[in-house]
């Protein structure tokens, strides 16, 4: 390949706008250069040669500079037209490029650049809540995959839509699954429980592979598969089926316990569960000190997560240490 060759073919990986004012600055350039060497005494110097040109391809002409020469006047029509014919390349170019980059958006085909996003997979009416209030709350960035939707479903700038399937490596490259700070993956209802969460736990092994350390929270639909998406690097699983047996039961001999722990889980609410870290001057402290402490702020706290388990209401004489987090009920 010539060196010019190698010229084109780096230049034609340039965006257009980049492409059209390369051409600019080269055809600017050479007008100067010829004007200055055609008429010395008017354009005594290279810089104004150039900037004739730039205000003559504007069509501005401010006047401070006019070809006196035939051959001048002729330059100058030129570098006129051409200054019309590319301000009407360039608008259009545009305006072109304007709708295909909004249309593209919409469809799910242009790739997102940004990092410390959010990735939900699936659409359904769980991510669809999932999605409003992280928006809402965390005020995150999220990008949306899924392969059944024709468009983006959600008119807000800070969701971002890929069309495709989570399974494909170009789709979670597209989505910069790289630099994101956690992926959601929902479990696909349209599939069978067992097919559904065999195409979570390959979605998972996929996203781990392109990026091990970024947060996995992978819904489940089996018991007999939650140890398998533990193995494949899920930080955390919701079993969906044993969260609703659950409530069912608890519900037959507790009338209206589902309101109760939904009323905890609700981020919209005073009352809900949250996690808050033990402040230093605690530390062995007992867990008596430090419920007394929090209730004087109006929180009551449940238990603490020690070395990721769960301590529900320790003994009050439990002594706290580094790296406990309090399991409270926020107020």
């Amino acid at each position: 390949m010539s060196r010019f060759q190698q010229w084109a073919h780096t230049y034609a990986k340039f965006p257009t706008f980049v492409r059209l004012l390369l051409i600019v600055f080269v055809i600017v350039t050479s007008f100067g250069v010829a004007i200055h060497q055609l008429e010395t005494e008017t354009f005594p110097n290279v810089i104004d040669g150039i900037w004739w040109a730039i205000v003559t391809t504007s069509t501005v002409g401010y006047g401070d500079f006019v070809p006196q020469t035939l051959l001048g006047r002729a330059l100058a029509a030129g570098l006129i037209l051409f200054g019309i014919a590319f301000f009407t390349i360039f608008v259009t170019n545009l305006a072109q490029t304007a709708v295909t980059t909004r249309n593209m958006f919409h469809k799910g085909e242009l790739e997102y650049k940004k990092e410390g996003h959010y990735i939900v997979i699936g659409w359904n009416e769980r991510t669809k809540k999932v999605i409003s209030q992280l928006i809402k709350k965390q005020n995150v960035h999220i990008v949306l995959i899924d392969k059944s939707l024709e468009g983006n479903p959600i008119s807000e700038k800070k969701v971002h839509f890929i069309k495709g399937s989570s399974l494909n490596d170009d789709t979670l490259k597209k989505a910069n699954i790289a630099h994101a700070r956690t992926v959601i993956i929902s479990a696909d209802h349209d599939l069978g429980e067992n097919q559904a969460d065999s195409h979570s736990i390959l979605t998972l092994i996929a996203a781990k592979a392109l990026n091990p350390s970024v947060y996995s929270i992978v819904e489940m639909l089996t018991p007999e598969q939650v140890k398998n998406a533990r193995r494949a690097g899920a930080d955390e699983v919701i079993e969906t089926s044993n969260l609703s047996s659950l409530a069912m039961l608890n519900c037959t001999k507790y009338h209206g316990m589902t309101e109760v722990i939904g009323r905890l889980l609700e981020v919209e609410t005073r009352d809900r569960l949250v996690y808050k870290y033990v402040p230093d001057e605690f530390f062995q402290k007992t867990f008596a000190e430090i419920s007394y402490f929090m209730a004087k702020n109006d929180d009551f706290v449940v238990g603490l997560i020690r070395n990721q388990e769960f301590l529900f209401h320790p003994l009050p004489s439990t002594k706290l240490i580094k790296g406990d987090q309090m399991v409270v009920i926020d107020r």
